[in-house]
């Protein structure tokens, strides 16, 4: 996985006005959003490089596809943050990271 994925999806939502309580993307259960966090959160609650982004992926064994559902997911429920040099999640054990 490459960490642009995470990036471009965030970027794709930017202008998006997300609402806490979205529902999940079809295909994404509620166990694959929190492994996703505690794959982000073990690898330091940002993503920058891809090096950084290969744990998550591991950890995950998620597709391109599935990741980016889920990114866009905690987008609009206002989770994540995304900027020139990476994601960042911002809720859970990162939201004071």
């Amino acid at each position: 996985m490459k960490y642009a994925v995470l990036l471009l999806a965030g970027f794709a939502l930017a202008g998006c006005d997300g609402q806490n309580g979205q529902t999940l993307p079809d295909g994404v259960t509620a166990a694959d959003v929190a492994l996703f966090r505690a794959a982000v959160a073990d690898a330091g609650c940002s993503i920058t490089s891809d090096a950084q982004a290969a744990p998550v992926e591991a950890r995950t064994g998620f597709s391109e596809d599935k990741l980016r559902s889920i990114t866009q997911y905690l987008r609009l429920n206002g989770e994540t943050d995304v900027g020139a040099t990476g994601f960042r999640l911002t809720s859970g054990t990162c939201a004071n990271a």
